[in-house]
Order: C-alpha cells, then sequence, then structure tokens
C-alpha cells in the first residue's frame, strides 16, 4: 500500500504524516481533503442525511456489524445497519452488489458536504440480512442502535457476528437527540367526561394526564422508560376507558390497564422491522381497541388481538416519504380506519372503511419541504 501511495500522491505522503491509507484515500470524486469525514472510508449515518435513524424507504438492510465496549450502549455493543436499495432487474457479480445506476444509487459525500461520511459509495455487503435477495445495490447509509440486529429485523442472522471496534466512537448529534415530549388524547374518565388530554415525558418515561374540561388531574406516573419507547392509547379491554402503553423499538408492546406504574396488562410483539410506527384502533367495531403498525413503504398491518403472530388485515396507503399515518371513526359506524397525512401538500388522505378503498382526499393544514 506505501508503494501505491508513494506513485499515486507523492507529494502529499512524502511531506505530511500519516498512513498510506489516508495518501490515497477514496473522496468519491470530490475535491474534499482526505482528513475529511468523506474520505474516511466509511459510509454516512442515515439520521445525518434524512433525520431519520432508519433505512430510506425502499432499501433494504445488507448486513450488520458491532463494536464492543460502546460508551453510547452503556458499555454493550453498538450495532450498525447496512441500508442498500434492490437492484431491480440488473444481474450482479459473485459480490451480490449491482452498480449504483442499477439501484438508482448516486456516490458522493453525505448530502455534498465533505464533513459528511461518503453515500452510496461503498460497494460491499457483509451479507448477514436480507440473503433472499441476491442482488442489491452500493450502501446508502447506516442506521445504528443498541438492540440486536435479528430483533428489528428478522432476516438478520444472529450468528454471523461481524465486528469491526474502528467504528466504536462513530456518531452523529441525531444519533442522541432528547425523546419528545408526546402529547396523548384518551377518554380517561370514560365516555361521560369526552376525551382527556396529556403528555408524555419520553426522556424519563413520565405521563402527566387530565380531563380535557374538567378539573380533575391524575398523579403523574412512569411507565415506559427506555430511549426510543412511543406512547400509545386505548381501551384494551372495552370497559370504555382509555389508558396507556408503549411501543418499544423491535416491536415489543407493554400495554397497562391502569394509569399508573408498575402493572402491565400485557405483553406481545407485533411489528419487528426498523422503522415500524405504532396505531392503535378498534378496528371491527366491538369495542375493543387493538393495535397495529404502518411501515415505510405504505404497509399497514392490523392485529385484531392484543397479541403476537396474528395479522386482522393488511391494507396499503400511503407511499411518499414524510406520510404520518392516522387512525379515526371517519364515518361515526362505530369502527376505526385508516389514514395518511401528506405535510408537503397539507393534505389528508382518509380511507372510508377497512373494507372500502374509496378515499376521502381533505386539504387542510400548512405544506412545507424540507432541503
Amino acid at each position: 500500500m506505501a508503494g501505491t501511495a508513494l506513485a499515486a500522491a507523492p507529494s502529499t505522503y512524502l511531506l505530511r504524516p500519516g498512513s498510506a491509507y489516508a495518501a490515497i484515500c477514496s473522496c468519491s470524486g470530490s475535491t474534499c481533503g482526505c482528513g475529511s469525514a468523506c474520505c474516511d472510508g466509511y459510509t454516512e449515518f442515515c439520521c445525518a442525511l434524512s433525520g431519520v435513524n432508519a433505512c430510506p424507504d425502499g432499501s433494504v438492510i445488507g448486513g450488520w456489524w458491532k463494536a464492543d465496549g460502546s460508551t453510547f450502549c452503556g458499555g454493550a455493543a453498538r450495532y450498525y445497519l447496512d441500508c442498500h436499495k434492490p437492484c431491480g432487474s440488473c444481474g450482479c457479480g459473485s459480490a451480490g452488489i449491482c452498480g449504483g445506476a442499477c439501484s438508482d444509487t448516486t456516490c458522493g459525500c453525505g448530502n455534498g458536504h465533505c464533513d459528511h461520511r461518503k453515500a452510496g459509495c461503498t460497494h460491499f455487503r457483509y451479507g448477514n440480512c436480507s440473503n433472499d435477495i441476491a442482488c442489491i445495490g452500493p450502501i446508502e447509509c447506516r442506521v445504528v442502535t443498541c438492540a440486536k440486529p435479528w430483533t428489528l429485523d428478522p432476516t438478520c442472522s444472529s450468528t454471523a457476528v461481524r465486528t469491526d471496534n474502528h467504528t466504536r466512537t462513530h456518531n452523529r448529534p441525531c444519533l442522541q437527540q432528547a425523546p419528545p415530549i408526546t402529547p396523548v388524547v384518551g377518554a380517561w374518565g370514560g365516555a361521560e367526561q369526552g376525551a382527556g388530554i396529556g403528555f408524555y415525558d419520553g426522556r424519563t418515561g413520565t405521563w402527566t394526564l387530565r380531563s380535557a374540561f374538567g378539573e380533575e388531574t391524575f398523579e403523574p406516573f412512569t411507565y415506559g422508560t427506555q430511549v426510543g419507547d412511543i406512547p400509545v392509547v386505548g381501551d384494551w379491554d372495552g370497559d370504555g376507558l382509555d389508558t396507556i402503553g408503549i411501543y418499544r423499538r423491535g416491536g415489543e408492546w407493554h400495554l397497562n390497564n391502569n394509569l399508573q406504574s408498575g402493572t402491565t396488562f400485557t405483553r406481545f410483539t407485533y411489528g419487528t422491522q426498523v422503522g415500524d410506527i405504532p396505531v392503535v384502533g378498534d378496528w371491527d367495531g366491538d369495542g375493543l381497541d387493538t393495535i397495529g403498525i404502518y411501515r415505510r413503504g405504505g404497509e399497514w398491518h392490523l392485529n385484531n388481538n392484543l397479541q403476537s403472530g396474528t395479522t386482522f388485515t393488511r391494507l396499503r396507503l400511503g407511499v411518499e416519504p414524510g406520510d404520518i399515518p392516522v387512525v379515526g371513526d371517519w364515518t361515526g359506524e362505530g369502527r376505526d380506519s385508516i389514514g395518511i397525512y401528506r405535510p408537503a401538500e397539507g393534505r389528508w388522505y382518509l380511507r372510508a372503511s377497512l373494507d372500502d378503498p374509496s378515499l376521502v382526499d381533505v386539504t387542510f393544514g400548512p405544506t412545507w419541504t424540507t432541503g
């Protein structure tokens, strides 16, 4: 390698200390200096490109590796997952990687900045995830998690272990953003008191609830204390009272049938892919709320039981990046249906019922673009 470096960049290598790798580093066709993040040989985190620590729409996880002893995971292993787009009709060689043109993957510094690692440039595959897909494109970006990859994506192997401790200190501020304080709505006092309001503090797992128009305020309590827990609300037993729960990365649901700490009504797993968004509704009008997930690419998987392994129905609605899933009884028939809000258009697309594919198209709200 040193000989190659001298031939490729003699003045750089002879006049400045550094490794041979640094002298021949690949800067993805940019004019960035070899000391920049774009040229260090690794791929950028997805959250630095899109703001979301999840694979982009249409991509799959092609493999994972770990870094042991990560301070970001309390001294445990930290896991890195590579996101790739499939190759479509293109073929590829024995390595299982097609060109970026086949997978619609462009190569360059992340978001065009030298202080971002490269994106879409690395033609490599660990091959311990999505092995049912024979041909995928270059690595678009990386997802990072403290959870074991096979608990997030069932296509990932739990035995084909790869380790690269050089990545232990790789980080982006977007990976440590404080969990949000999320508003929640539910019939805490039953139908006679109407809907109540409240907040879930994702930093501490604290719920603060009150009736919307009355004076009743419930004693704050803690439920769901892991970073990334997502609050959910529903009437789990059909008694007319809403209670709470959390959806945890890896597809864990923890439902509480009381408005207090320390008790759990039921626990089960449903919706295990990275980026799955939990939803709650009464899908059959029996007065009981059950659950579901909205998956990137517009897939809805609705479960009519509070347990693993069953699916009531699968639907498709919402295929644009940024679509936000919503649930409600739009027709007053006593059954909840689905919809999406598309921020870029300020438009709501509401499905009349789970059985009726027709949509109610409503323009209401601000529009914005990102860039």
